[in-house]
């Protein structure tokens, strides 16, 4: 866009877009996880808002089965954009996977967060410090223009929920449970179908080799009988003149007998 605009003669224009800011890897992940799986990034986020909102009427179990929940959410989410960007031709080092669970994490706790991540246009990665009343998350280095350090660091509503907001945080779960249990059902079907077709493979591979062995000991099979044929014809051809040599010795023998009767 930058040699366009230069191209094109506008020059300030090309500075403002030299200007701008090249995303990292994990936002570039980041980014193409919300833009191309928009619909599976929302629950994680629905169900941060809805802990945000319902945390303080929590107790302590219904506290562990929303962090389970969305542990598995963020499994999934990674998983995804892992798969998107090895079918983008990029490579993803270990590190790289974890700070974008970093980001959705961050996302998940703290509005600004979620706001920018679902952006599609971090520069860089977020950063979280914890979960539960009073969560936030640190400085987002590097991240849009929407997210300033101020935002990122204050603290969420602590008012006591009403039965409403319990209810919707139930149902924010029950939908990111089902994504998750959906994410993790095709995810484990695209194993058992890899394990399937492996297998079917590794027969077939072996069953070649089976195969390449029989037409190998055929064609020195072929090649001795080729050989043999060519032997049994030279004894033939042989055979053949040696009869017609006999024949002829006969027939002037026999000749000769009947000329010596005929003489006597």
């Amino acid at each position: 866009r930058e040699k366009e605009a230069k191209a094109a003669g506008d020059k300030e224009l090309a500075a403002q877009i030299h200007a701008l800011a090249k995303p990292n890897q994990v936002a570039w992940m980041a980014n193409l996880l919300v833009r191309e799986h928009p619909e599976e990034v929302r629950p994680l986020l629905d169900l941060g808002a809805g802990l945000r909102e319902a945390s303080e009427g929590l107790d302590a179990e219904q506290l562990r089965e929303f962090s389970r929940q969305q542990h598995g959410l963020l499994r999934a989410l990674v998983q995804q954009a892992r798969r998107a960007a090895v079918t983008a031709g990029r490579r993803v080092p270990e590190t790289a996977v974890r700070s974008l669970e970093d980001t959705l994490r961050a996302a998940l706790v703290d509005p600004d967060a979620a706001e920018a991540v679902l952006s599609g246009r971090l520069t860089a990665g977020l950063q979280h410090s914890g979960f539960g009343p009073g969560m936030g998350v640190g400085a987002a280095v590097g991240s849009t223009s929407r997210t300033s350090t101020a935002a990122a660091s204050k603290k969420v509503d602590t008012q006591a929920p009403t039965p409403d907001d319990v209810a919707r945080a139930d149902r924010e779960v029950a939908e990111a449970t089902s994504a998750a249990e959906e994410a993790g059902r095709l995810r484990d079907e695209a194993a058992a179908e890899l394990a399937r077709v492996s297998k079917l493979l590794a027969a077939v591979a072996r069953e070649l080799s089976r195969l390449q062995a029989d037409l190998d000991r055929a064609e020195s099979e072929r090649a001795r009988l080729e050989g043999d044929e060519r032997e049994r014809r030279t004894s033939l051809d042989e055979a053949a003149r040696a009869v017609e040599d006999a024949e002829a010795r006969l027939t002037e023998a026999a000749e000769r007998r009947q000329t010596l009767v005929e003489r006597g």
